[in-house]
């Protein structure tokens, strides 16, 4: 029932899954081997690690400004200056810079430091070939001294680069972050040698940079001095340009003299305008006359223009008031009264004064118009030549200006360079260090590496992952049977027990007879499971016939043939049939005589069966093999075999055939059609588990009575190794209980 219970069980092989319970049992079964494997790693460890040097770490703080030094300020012409961010990098990039990892070499002599120096290789051609030189070997292509020479000198550059490259992979240059600070470090096994390196260092690229300030602070007055030069001289030829203009157009005061152009233009133009407007009224008067030929003076005195003249309104008075007095006259005095006559003739002088007068006017009008008309002609050729001067004026302006701004900026450029080449020849004297030491670098007392301890801890832990790894590797490797569960999950078929592994003694050989000398014995109550999964697997129908095979030689069948009969006698009759007509070992293993007649002979008829049955001390009768035949395969496949069977099945409660290896032969198969069931034995830790598979298959695809596997010889203790043994039980405690 048990096995049956096994066989239903999931099978965790037929998917994906990771058995991790499979894997614990194997770390478990391994536990010694990986922790010896283990230690050893650890020891060889530890005996390496005292012997490596101690490595010291010394580190010095260097402050880094964020200015820098400005030659011309014109950045705005030639771009931004870089960030900050990109400045630090850069600096931390110079510290590390081979430059400065050889000035500090050269001022410590590392070249022939054994610490960073490497062996130098030394030419012995009188050395009677005790040693290849391979710098002579390759100047064999070419034999001139030249090429020796050169050969030197590569093996020189080779070495110093060796020591830069082993320098500069002991140096680290860390940025303290949000600070200005960096944190130089050196790695040697020399912890004073480390200080001192990291100090010198520091000091080796400050200096480098005040010197490199210092060059281009020189090379900046340089430069500045022959570009003042040259402004100079372009400033001078901008200033006689100016000046020759100037006396060529003989211009003096040129905003006085547009001043004075403009202002006469101005009153020109007013006075253009106020004559135009006379002459348009004169014009308009004149006009109006039509000329004074063409008129009387009694149409004259007609004419508005001419009796709105001052003068004649004056005489045209004087005439009505001597008219008047005429009138009033006469009305007192005759014509001849002298008042009257005297009247008469201040009138007829009034008279002709104002047509005089008249005339005159209209003179004048005519004269005042070709006046206006004149003052007007003469005013436009005034204001077209004040124009002309005004528009050659202003020809010279534009041009005099040209050079006047041409001059200016030549002076405030020049003015600019004096001044920077001034403050750069000032600042030649001084240049303050962009970068100071904050904390100098002091021996350290304990090294950083190497971490003895770290190191053994972990050739433990990898040499305990290793040995975890070859141990999974070795089991998924193995593929024998190495467990009861994997008869059931793996073979698919039922376990009808599990016999432990016996020491014997040396020498001996056979069958193990456990359960006839001791039946108290665990190996006997892994027997008594057998005998009982046995039973319970013919309860409706028992196995009278029970064949007993296995895969190879040596896996113990006969051991569980004999062993079992001996189980079963105590219930029942019992047969023992030795059917290894080829390499038998019943009879040896009840020390029956040599030749005694047996299964062969019965076949043979040479022989009666009451003859060959013999009776042991076990409790049952064994039919041992007899003489072995030339054909063994052809003796049992005869009926006359089937038909002794039958009959012995009639006398015997149980009948159990030992019969040869399936594998070898097909002894067994040939058994097995005339048997009610069929015991595969197999070797825990040695059958090939590909084997028995194929072997099992064969036996269900020829419809043969499988009942079950024994396992056979397993090591309880790996199995408690494994975490399986308190489940299957090894029945030596129970013994004892």
């Amino acid at each position: 029932m048990q096995a049956a219970a096994r066989s239903s069980e999931p099978n965790p092989h037929d998917g994906d899954a990771v058995d991790l319970h499979h894997l614990w049992r194997v770390i478990r079964h391994n536990l010694w081997g990986i922790l010896g494997l283990c230690l050893v790693v650890s020891l060889l460890t530890a005996l390496w690690v005292m012997r490596i040097s101690p490595v010291y770490r010394a580190s010095t703080t260097i402050m880094i400004e964020s200015q820098e030094a400005k030659t011309v300020s014109i950045e705005e012409v030639y771009g931004q200056p870089p960030g900050i961010r990109e400045y630090f990098l850069t600096q931390f990039e110079i510290i590390k810079n081979r430059d400065i990892a050889e000035m500090v070499a050269d001022e410590l002599d590392l070249w022939n430091n054994p610490l960073f120096a490497p062996a130098v290789r030394t030419e012995d051609s009188d050395a009677g070939g005790a040693g290849l030189d391979t710098s002579s070997w390759l100047a064999g292509f070419d034999a001139t001294a030249v090429g020796k020479q050169g050969s030197a000198v590569d093996d020189e550059e080779r070495r110093r680069a060796a020591v830069i490259n082993r320098f500069m992979s002991q140096l680290s240059v860390e940025p303290v972050e949000f600070t200005q600070l960096v944190v130089v470090s050196f790695e040697s096994t020399d912890r004073k040698l480390a200080a001192e390196i990291v100090n010198t260092l520091a000091r080796v690229y400050i200096q480098s940079q005040l010197d490199a300030k210092l060059q281009s602070t020189r090379e900046a007055g340089n430069w500045l001095t022959g570009r003042l030069q040259d402004l100079k001289a372009k400033l001078d030829a901008s200033q006689q340009a100016l000046q020759s203009y100037r006396d060529r157009e003989e211009i003096l005061d040129m905003a006085g003299g547009q001043t004075v152009d403009a202002q006469e233009l101005n009153e020109l133009t007013t006075r253009l305008g106020d004559a135009r407007r006379v002459r348009i009224g004169a014009e308009n008067v004149y006009r109006e006359l039509g000329g004074s030929a063409s008129y009387s003076v009694e149409q004259l005195m007609q004419m508005p223009v001419v009796l709105q003249h001052p003068l004649v309104q004056s005489l045209a008075q004087n005439h009505t008031s001597a008219q008047q007095e005429v009138a009033n006259l006469a009305k007192r005095y005759g014509p001849e009264h002298p008042k009257m006559m005297a009247a008469n003739t201040r009138a007829e002088s009034a008279e002709h004064e104002l047509k005089q007068q008249v005339m005159q006017v209209a003179a004048g009008i005519e004269k005042e118009y070709r006046v206006a008309q004149r003052n007007e002609q003469i005013l436009l050729e005034q204001l077209a030549a004040v124009k002309d001067e005004v528009a050659t004026s202003n020809r010279k302006q534009f041009r005099l200006r040209e050079l006047e701004q041409q001059v200016e900026a030549d002076e405030r450029l020049y003015e600019m360079f004096f001044n920077r080449a001034k403050e750069t020849s000032e600042t030649l004297g001084f240049q303050s260090a962009h970068a100071r030491v904050v904390e100098r670098a002091t021996p350290p007392i304990s090294p950083i590496k190497p971490n003895k301890r770290n190191i053994v801890l972990i050739a433990f832990l990898v040499s305990a992952l290793v040995g975890i790894g070859l141990a999974i590797l070795r089991d998924m490797l193995d593929n024998t049977l190495k467990s009861p569960d994997e008869v059931v999950e793996r073979l698919g078929a039922p376990l009808l027990g599990v016999l432990p592994d016996i020491k014997v003694a040396k020498g001996s050989s056979g069958p193990y007879l456990g359960y006839l000398e001791d039946n108290q014995s665990a190996f006997a109550e892994s027997i008594r499971s057998v005998r009982t999964g046995l039973m319970l697997t013919g309860l409706e129908n028992p196995h009278r016939v029970t064949v007993v095979t296995s895969t190879n030689p040596g896996e113990g069948k006969s051991t569980v043939a004999i062993n079992l009969a001996a189980a079963l006698a105590q219930m029942e009759t019992v047969l023992l049939i030795d059917a290894d007509l080829r390499r038998p070992s019943v009879a040896a293993a009840f020390k029956l005589p040599s030749g005694a007649p047996g299964l062969s002979n019965v076949l043979g008829l040479s022989a009666q069966l009451h003859d060959c049955v013999q009776k042991t001390d076990a409790g049952f009768d064994v039919l041992p093999a007899g003489i072995l035949p030339p054909n063994p395969q052809e003796m049992l496949a005869t009926a006359q075999f089937r038909t002794l069977v039958q009959e012995l099945a009639q006398q015997y409660d149980r009948i159990v055939i030992d019969s040869a290896p399936i594998n070898a032969v097909s002894d067994s198969l040939i058994l097995a059609t005339v048997a009610d069931s069929l015991v595969y034995v197999a070797k825990a830790d040695e059958t090939p588990l590909t084997l028995v598979l194929k072997n099992i298959n064969l036996i269900k695809h020829s419809n043969l009575p499988l009942t079950g596997v024994v396992l056979n010889r397993l090591d309880t203790r790996k199995q408690r190794a494994y975490g399986t043994g308190s489940y299957y039980g090894t029945y030596e405690g129970y013994g004892k209980a």
